[in-house]
Formats: structure tokens, sequence, C-alpha cells
């Protein structure tokens, strides 16, 4: 059953307003006084091949983090017999272990970990796994007949879980119990299970070379996820897994489809098209909590490294201030992936004094806020193209909007006439494809028109037909799915700033930042059609939109006004 809640200016409040604003400006003035963090605002790639650094191989198969910082990475290429060794890197300096200076039983790599007493172990061509210490090398023989082992990861009790390259998926308590399942005896998508991680709840993650993704929760209970369930790139993912302190999945796919990032809704993919990843093909990932940085090693390009950085724009104003700042104090003490940005962008998973000295490091900028989708500012001056800001989704004008270079709320704004202007832009997103946000400043309008709609799908942000209210109707199926509606005029001819969230089970509409409407749905409807600013999505008349549209932003996230 949905339920609906309408309310009437109440801002979500955790404190009493004077509290909560001399909380902020107390603990805003502190932080201002003390050293704050140098942060990029773009995503950075840095990347380490055998011409321009002490590493001994390009194939990158194995990668593993030490308490002390160190990056282990185990060279080889699958079924190529190759590879340089072992190498340790600081930083700075590289150290190779090798078949010829090292009790090191292959050169070749298909595995690597490290354990809490700082063992490394490592799985080689052959099937043998190795435990070295520092000093001493002990090599295992294989438990299975597949002939490899990958990356172990360990979980809360002490067991090793290891991919076998067609044994399935094995579980070893480190001294002479193994448990192997398999397609036949459990719910694991495909034998040839290889990448392995352990999440915060104690699931096992499983990469599998052909079935996509399984998470396991150690008893009886599996999920997959593949290319036609989800927004995973490629079915064979064997290549890596490894999981944030924010508890997004990362999955690196040995066929080709380069690194996706899995949040539980969402799913985003960097390839060597979009981003500074130099192949497709990935063998092993490591995130490295300290430096806030994911490791990716690669079939042939070398050992990349992925530089995030955090979002801090917590409303999606496009600057970071004292909203902002009330939005973290809020969730203090607590888990909340939102607003977890500190020490570094992955999070540690409690908001704490890390997170609000990232916050402070951007106090009253303006920033590039990477899960901005798209923005269309309206600021131009002429011409009929509005430009994408944060991408290359630009919309096209028709009819005769007229640009308004001094008269938006920010800066510049689009006069709509209600007749026959609008814009039309290309695809975005699916509605259906997981958590987003979308909001614009509006002026004018009158009951009944549109301020964005999608053309193959339906109204997002409209008025209602009796008193100019803001309303969606994006909403899931079944008999009890309908219109989200709220009781809020948004016709009376002042600015509002009027917003769209859904968070994966909860649709909110805002006017002003403040919620006005919310209800449960089980899902939206799926539509791969680009939007119309100012009309509906069938451009009916009585639709356009008459009056001023500026600054509209969407989200691949929940933004919380």
């Amino acid at each position: 059953m949905k339920t609906q809640n309408t309310t009437h200016n109440i801002k979500r409040t955790v404190y009493s307003g004077s509290l909560a604003l001399t909380l902020a400006s107390i603990i805003a003035a502190a932080m201002l006084a003390l050293p704050t963090v140098a942060w990029s605002q773009t995503a950075e790639w840095t990347v380490y091949n055998a011409a321009n650094s002490g590493l001994p191989y390009n194939g990158v198969a194995g990668l593993a983090i030490d308490a002390q910082g160190n990056i282990w990475v185990g060279t080889g290429r699958w079924y190529a017999f190759a590879g340089g060794g072992l190498a340790k890197f600081d930083g700075q300096n590289w150290t190779v272990y090798n078949t010829a200076n090292s009790g090191l039983p292959n050169n070749d790599h298909t595995g690597l970990a490290v354990d809490d007493q700082g063992n490394v172990w490592i799985g080689t061509e052959g099937g043998t796994l190795t435990k070295f210490d520092g000093e001493s090398w002990t090599v295992y023989g294989p438990p299975t007949s597949s002939g490899q082992l990958a990356s172990p990861s360990f979980d809360a009790q002490g067991n090793l879980w290891i991919g076998s390259y067609g044994g399935g998926l094995v579980k070893f308590d480190g001294v002479d119990d193994w448990t192997v399942y398999t397609t036949g005896n459990s719910g694991l998508p495909h034998n040839r299970a290889w990448a392995t991680a352990i999440d915060a709840q104690g699931n096992v993650w499983i990469g599998t070379a052909g079935g996509g993704v399984a998470k396991f929760d150690g008893v009886d209970n599996w999920t997959v996820y593949n290319t036609s369930n989800s927004g995973l790139p490629h079915n064979n993912a064997a290549g890596s897994l490894a999981i944030d302190g924010q508890g997004n999945v990362w999955i690196g796919t040995w066929g080709g489809g380069g690194l996706a990032r899995f949040d539980g809704e969402v799913w985003t993919v960097y390839n060597t098209s979009n981003s500074g990843l130099p192949d497709n093909r990935i063998y092993s990932l490591a995130i490295d909590t300290q430096g806030g940085n994911i490791w990716i090693g690669t079939e042939s390009g070398g050992l990349a490294v992925f530089h995030p950085v955090p979002a801090v724009d917590f409303n999606g104003d496009g600057v970071v201030d004292i909203n902002d700042l009330l939005r973290l104090i809020e969730s203090w003490g607590q888990y909340d992936p939102a607003v977890d940005i500190g020490p570094t962008a992955l999070g540690d998973g409690v908001i704490d004094a890390a997170d609000l000295e990232v916050l402070m490091s951007y106090w009253q900028q303006e920033v590039e806020d990477p899960t901005l989708v798209v923005h269309w500012k309206l600021d131009e001056t002429e011409g009929n193209v509005a430009y994408d800001s944060a991408g290359v989704n630009d919309g096209i004008l028709n009819g005769e909007p007229l640009w308004q270079p001094t008269g938006g709320m920010i800066d510049g704004a689009l006069a709509f006439d209600g007749i026959d202007d609008y814009v039309n832009t290309p695809f975005v997103l699916n509605p259906a494809g997981g958590k987003f946000s979308v909001f614009a400043w509006i002026k004018g309008g009158a009951p009944g028109q549109v301020v964005i709609s999608q053309t193959d799908g339906v109204n997002w942000l409209s008025t209602d037909q009796s008193g100019g209210n803001l309303m969606t109707m994006l909403k899931g199926s079944g008999r009890s799915a309908g219109p989200l509606q709220s009781q809020t005029v948004i016709t009376d001819d002042n600015w509002h700033r009027i917003g769209l969230v859904w968070d994966g089970s909860q649709r909110m509409l805002y006017v002003d930042d403040v919620a006005v409407a919310e209800d449960t749905q089980d899902s939206l409807g799926s539509s791969e059609g680009g939007l119309y600013i100012g009309t509906g999505k069938a451009m009916e008349p009585g639709s356009f939109w008459s009056g001023l549209i500026d600054d509209v932003r969407i989200y691949n996230r929940v933004v919380r006004p």
C-alpha cells in the first residue's frame, strides 16, 4: 500500500533554528581557524607502467594494500604465463620479488591479499597459494582441480574466501578446512568465480567470468546482478571487486566493460572513452582508505590510480554554504553516505570532524559536483542552444523563447510564451535506473503547465489543473501508483526553486527547499527519451510554460535541500 504525506512549509530539523545556526557558526568559526585540506574539484587519474616507473610488467593481476600504506602489485597476464613477479610500492620506491631472488613460486600472478597480521597471500599460475610474512615464504597446494586461485578475501571470522577459475567459490579456514560452492550446490551463477569482497554486513560478493556478480550472505541467500537486470557493463566481471567506506561496490570487468561503481541503486561506469582509465580489461582493484584512491590493475595498460572528489554540495545549489553545513550537522555521529566525505572522498562510515574539515575547505566556493549529470544554466544571451555546463547534453530552443541575460534568479533565464516555446534535449537518464534529483528555478506559469517532461515518458515537474500546485506524474506500476501532488502553489509570479527527489523508494517534492509532498513507490516507470523543458510530454495545448525558467540541474544521487 502506498502512503502520501503532504506538508506545509515545514523544514526538516533536528535542532531549533537558532540553536542550529549558533552551533553551525561555532563549528564553522573553529574549523576556519584550522588548516584545511587542499582538494581538487576535478577527479584525476595517474598511470604507472613499465616505461615510467619501477613496475616490472604492464599486466597487473593482483593488488593489495598493507597497514603501512604500501601497495603490493602482483604482475601477470591470465593464460599468458608471463609476469614480472611481485612488487611493493611505497609511493616512491619499488621493490620487486621474483623467482630468481625470493621464494615466490611463479612470476605470473592470479591473486593477492594482505591479512590482519600483515601476511601477503599470493595466488600464482599453477594453482598454488603462497604466504609471505616479510621474511619467509610458505607454499600451499591447490584445493581444487581448476589450477588457479584468485585474490582471497577475509571475513570477520578469519575465513579466506577465494574464487577458483572453473572450480567455484572456495572457503578456507586458514588451517585445513575447505568448503567449495558451485552452480550445482548453491546459487552461484557461474563456476568461473574469481573476484571476491566482503561488505560491512558480512555479505560475500563474487565476480564471475560470464555470470555477472553475485552477493552471498554466507548461509543460503544469493542475489545475482548481470547485464540483463542491472547496469553492470559486462557479464565477465571476474576482474576484481572492492568495497569503499561508503559501501559502494567497485567492479572491474575482465571482459572489456571497464570499471563500474554500484551504490545499491545506481551504476556508474568508467572506461577509456569517458575517463583516464588506460585499459577496459581490468584484472585487479584495491582501495586506499587513507588516501581515498582507487588502484586499478589492467591487462596491458599498467597500474592506474583514480583520485575521486567528494560531493560536498549536499543541497545541490552549486555553492557550499550554511545550508550544507546544517545538513552535515544533522547527521553528526551517524552513518550517512550522502554526507560522508572525509577524511577522503570515499568516506569512513561516520560523520565527524573529518567530514567537517573537508566541507570547510570548500566553504563559500562554487563547486564542480561529480554527481551533477546535467546543468542548463540558461544564461546565454543569444542563439538557439541551451548549453549543458556539466556535460554534452545541450538543448535546442524551439518556437521563440527569449533569453533574459539579467532577468533570472541566478544571472540569466529563459522566457517562454505559453504557446509554442520549449527546449528539447537528448536522453539524460532513465527514472527507473536508480536514485536521482531534479531542481529548477521558475517564475510565472499557470495551472496545468509543465516545467520538465520526458518525450516518451511522463511529466516530471508540472502544476495541477485546478490550482497551480506543484506535482509530478513520475510513478510506479500497479493499482496504487499515481501522481504525487502537493498543496503548494508555484504559479504566483514569484521565484520558486522546485524539485523532485527519488531515493529508490520515496518520491519527494520540494518548493523553496522545503519538502511539500512525499510518498512511497515500489519503482518508477522506465523511459529512454529525451527531455522537454517548458512543455508536456506530448506538447499538448495548455501544457506550454508561460514564464521564466532558470538553472535546471539533474543529479544521479539524492539531494536533500
